[in-house]
């Protein structure tokens, strides 16, 4: 299979992992998605055995040797089929919201389709395990139910779509997925953790944090003579548009 290669797509880049190597290299292809081999042995046929998909080998780590990985590391959760991010985010570089697409837009982290991972695996990856499952799945018009890593209390509201629209990166709550065989809890997630964040000093690259928001609509002033009166302390009040996030209670717990 030396003369094979699996393409992958990386935001209109198409890297081709072969045998050995990876190797980057811009490709159009029309719209379609196959198998393409390595300029010097056209007529070359890749046979389709799962001893030589194993081999597949990106940047010296092999698609086995991920799995293998996955199944070695207990920081998470089992999961029904063991997809590990080194391989796919850090070593083929694949971008986060490439497979969470329209998590920028939405309140909860949004998960792969079954339809996102075969975009790649109607060709990459035949005779792994893990593969031969997915494609089975995608047959029986199954989909894959992964366990919950990062779940708040019912209690607290989270949405990602501010937190990624500021620039936020994916790492700053989830830490080095792209090192990470299997995902698992990397932040605490207490509230301590969170308003940390959230007491920082303004970013010049937020465009639509509490500060910005305050600057732009600052709240009433108070009638000289009167009791400050209100749902928030009034230290917090005082101090309402001076930090990067909202700090008052309202802005996670309703």
């Amino acid at each position: 299979m030396a003369a094979a290669a699996f393409a992958f797509f990386t935001f209109g880049t198409l890297a081709l992992a072969g045998a050995d190597r990876l190797v980057p290299r811009e490709i159009s292809i029309g719209g379609s998605f196959g198998l393409a081999q390595e300029a010097g042995n056209p007529q070359e046929t890749p046979p389709d055995t799962a001893q030589e998909a194993a081999q597949d080998t990106v940047a010296g780590l092999t698609a086995q040797e991920a799995i293998t990985a996955f199944d070695a590391d207990t920081r998470g959760p089992d999961q029904p089929i063991p997809f590990n991010h080194r391989f796919h985010s850090g070593e083929l570089q694949i971008d986060c919201l490439y497979c969470h697409t329209g998590t920028d837009r939405s309140q909860t982290g949004v998960m792969p389709s079954l339809e996102t991972c075969m975009g790649c695996h109607r060709i990459a990856g035949g005779g792994l395990d893990p593969v031969e499952d997915l494609r089975g799945r995608w047959e029986r018009g199954e989909t894959v139910r992964w366990e919950w890593v990062y779940k708040l209390p019912e209690f607290v509201q989270f949405n990602h779509a501010p937190h990624l629209r500021n620039g936020i990166e994916c790492a700053e709550c989830h830490g080095p997925v792209q090192e990470t065989d299997r995902i698992y809890q990397w932040a605490p997630l207490t509230m301590g953790w969170c308003l940390e964040c959230h007491r920082a000093e303004p970013a010049e690259t937020d465009v639509a944090t509490d500060y910005t928001l305050t600057e732009r609509d600052p709240p009433p002033p108070i009638p000289e003579g009167r009791e400050r009166k209100g749902l928030y302390p009034v230290r917090i009040s005082q101090e309402y548009g001076a930090s990067r996030g909202p700090i008052d209670c309202l802005a996670c717990h309703y």
